[in-house]
């Protein structure tokens, strides 16, 4: 079976964007398996020897035009935090714990966790913000547990760094999102950095693309 692997960070738009892309063609591509993997994108920086774009004016403003226009063409309600960036590792840890846990709600939380700071101007760094997003998902006492003593524990921590670790050393990744297709047909592999390649993706696995938007994508697969 061919797979499709994205690495995320919810402090990264285009992580948005592509994950909800992709996710849009999951129910479309019954021979691809999907998988979601928190990563630290700080730490990927780091690894990698990159900066952030942002941290460059002119990056920066091109980054603000580029979500502006893609938010319509995609149809993603985003807008722009209250403050960026802000440190994601909490939240990184929270997910990271679901895909330890292998919840169904993956998925459901990394776009929450989107939405509150990406579209509600919330703060990512707090804990009642983070379990007012997460709770209606997992339940009260699932979100607390999450948010106090799941993501704290020595093995998401580790979790959490390995896949970051993974990441660079195994799949050369600089930045987010960043995805790792796998071909079943000759078991080749290629890596797709950025939201836009959905189309090469396509193309690789020797799937239909029909945009970034398909027909009925949000009965499939609901926008938040």
């Amino acid at each position: 079976m061919s797979s499709v692997k994205v690495y995320y960070d919810v402090v990264s738009p285009y992580s948005w964007f592509g994950v909800e892309l992709l996710l849009r063609y999951k129910p479309r591509w019954p021979a691809v398996a999907f998988e979601l993997v928190p990563f630290s994108l700080g730490a990927v920086m780091k690894l990698a020897g990159n900066v952030p774009p942002a941290t460059n004016p002119f990056k920066g403003k091109q980054l603000l035009k580029e979500i502006k226009c893609l938010k319509d063409m995609y149809d993603v309600d985003i807008g722009y935090p209250a403050e960026f960036p802000q440190m994601t590792l909490h939240a990184q840890r929270i997910l990271t714990a679901l895909r330890l846990q292998k919840s169904p709600q993956l998925e459901n939380a990394s776009k929450a966790f989107w939405k509150l700071y990406w579209h509600d101007k919330k703060s990512i760094t707090s804990p009642s913000d983070l379990f007012e997003y997460l709770s209606p998902l997992v339940g009260s006492e699932a979100a607390k547990r999450l948010i106090e003593v799941d993501s704290q524990s020595p093995q998401v921590k580790t979790a959490l760094i390995e896949a970051t670790n993974e990441a660079v050393n195994t799949h050369g990744a600089f930045g987010a999102p960043w995805i790792v297709v796998e071909r079943a047909s000759d078991k080749s592999s290629m890596t797709f950095f950025g939201s836009d390649k959905l189309e090469a993706i396509a193309w690789f696995l020797n799937q239909k693309y029909e945009g970034p938007c398909p027909p009925g994508y949000k009965t499939s697969n609901s926008k938040l």
